[in-house]
């Protein structure tokens, strides 16, 4: 929708609303897409505004409202109607997103909406999902899928899609046995371009990928860049049990919900405190809470490059030329440190940098920084040397902005690669401020350590 349209949508929500046009607000929200309107309650109106709209939304609108908002004004949704209608939604929901929901409130509020829903499948399953890590593969699929026996012909499975549900994922149908194990898959395409008398077995694809229930969920969306031609991915159990599928927009989610993580992780702030439309219009003491512990560590790291830059107090008054090219030998390390750390936590996670590769990935990125070293270090060291005429900081220069820029690049894949190795640490985030703090504290160390040996060449 186009801002034009979401404003004019917006400003008649807010005219109903404040005129109290129950009738009038239906019949406009009844009248629109699910997509339109999530937009418009997220970006456009008040967290009240949008709360009181979704209160007029159908059943079947608000459901699908619900799984396109962000976390925090889904929970404010469902709290605010009756227990009753909240269950009614959620029934209504993929079973995936029905989860998500419930394990974002607390248990006496997900238990009161679990109470009023029919004990029947649908209910068991969201009881057995919600037991689950909400960020393994167990916790994002869905149990709303197609199922038919390994002997069935193509009109038996075709049967099977008329009589689905309208949250069932129908694209493909699984293949299983009498224990529901998994044995193949066939697509919608092949059940439609095929006769209906032809066996199953006959046009079925039996070298399934499929997903263990325990993997974690960077796992699965690495799996689904390799595979990226599947719309959903089946999950099975270790004896192959046939548990539930993992569609390809839950993976986009997946995608774009570890991607900012790492973006704010990178500096600094932690999407756990608050999320990410938090920082921007939540409470204040929340985004304080996301940006402190690493502003912290910052701060130690800094006082401690202080404390190294008073205890050469002498050098500094004496040598104040030589002291100016500071901030320019931080910032080119801090930068290298920086990008490199940024390449080795995407190779991580990818996969691309393993523990049989590392030395490999760890010299050619030496080789990188020694190139572009080189070139900075020859263009400071003429451009010093024709503005000061100093041939002796011309060439301190020239030596430590190549090695500090190689030191930089060992640690900005060193650090973030131990963090994942020996701690088993996401190391996303953990390596961008203390690489350039460690940075700023060896270069501050050496640099003035050299620049005292050869004070009186500097002066």
């Amino acid at each position: 929708m186009n801002s034009v349209l979401a404003n004019s949508l917006a400003e008649k929500i807010r005219r109903y609303l404040t005129q109290k046009n129950t009738s009038a607000l239906r019949r406009l929200l009844a009248r629109q897409n699910f997509a339109d309107v999530a937009e418009v309650m997220e970006s456009l109106l008040s967290r009240e505004e949008a709360v009181c709209c979704f209160q007029y939304l159908n059943v079947g609108q608000a459901a699908q409202v619900l799984t396109s908002v962000n976390d925090e004004l889904q929970h404010a949704c469902v709290s605010s109607l009756p227990t009753v209608l909240s269950s009614q939604i959620l029934r209504m929901m993929p079973t995936d997103d029905a989860v998500d929901i419930l394990q974002e409130m607390d248990t006496l509020e997900s238990q009161r909406i679990l109470e009023e829903m029919p004990f029947d499948t649908d209910t068991r399953m969201l009881h057995h999902l919600m037991m689950e890590l909400p960020d393994s593969a167990a916790g994002i699929m869905s149990t709303d899928f197609i199922t038919v026996s390994v002997e069935a012909t193509v009109g038996e499975a075709m049967a099977m899609v008329r009589k689905a549900e309208e949250k069932d994922f129908i694209y493909y149908c699984y293949l299983v046995d009498a224990e529901d194990r998994l044995l193949g898959v066939v697509s919608l395409k092949q059940l439609i371009l095929h006769d209906e008398s032809v066996p199953l077995s006959r046009i079925a694809q039996f070298d399934v990928k499929s997903l263990l229930v325990s993997f974690d969920q960077e796992l699965v969306a690495s799996i689904f860049r390799k595979y990226y031609n599947l719309l959903a991915m089946p999950v099975t159990d270790a004896d192959n049990t046939l548990r539930g599928v993992i569609t390809l927009d839950d993976i986009i989610d997946v995608i774009d919900e570890e991607t900012s993580e790492d973006i704010y992780r990178a500096s600094g702030i932690n999407l756990e405190e608050v999320d990410e439309r938090g920082l921007l219009i939540g409470p204040v003491f929340g985004a304080f809470k996301a940006r402190f512990p690493w502003l912290s560590i910052t701060m130690g790291g800094q006082f401690l490059a202080a404390t190294i830059i008073a205890h050469f107090s002498e050098t500094v008054s004496a040598a104040v030329v030589a002291i100016s090219f500071m901030p320019l030998l931080t910032g080119l390390s801090g930068n290298m440190g920086t990008q490199t750390d940024t390449i080795t936590v995407r190779g991580l996670s990818q996969g691309l940098i393993t523990d049989d590769n590392i030395w490999e990935k760890l010299r050619r990125e030496i080789k990188v920084a020694l190139i572009t070293g080189l070139f900075f270090a020859v263009t400071v060291g003429v451009l010093s040397l024709l503005i000061y005429h100093r041939w002796q900081l011309s060439l301190l220069l020239f030596f430590w902005i190549a090695i500090s820029l190689c030191i930089s690049a060992t640690l900005g894949m060193v650090v973030p690669y131990s963090f994942k190795r020996f701690f088993n640490v996401d190391p996303a985030g953990m390596g961008g401020p203390f690489i350039t703090t460690l940075s700023d504290i060896l270069t501050f160390l050496f640099y003035l350590s050299v620049v005292t040996m050869l004070l009186k060449e500097m002066i």
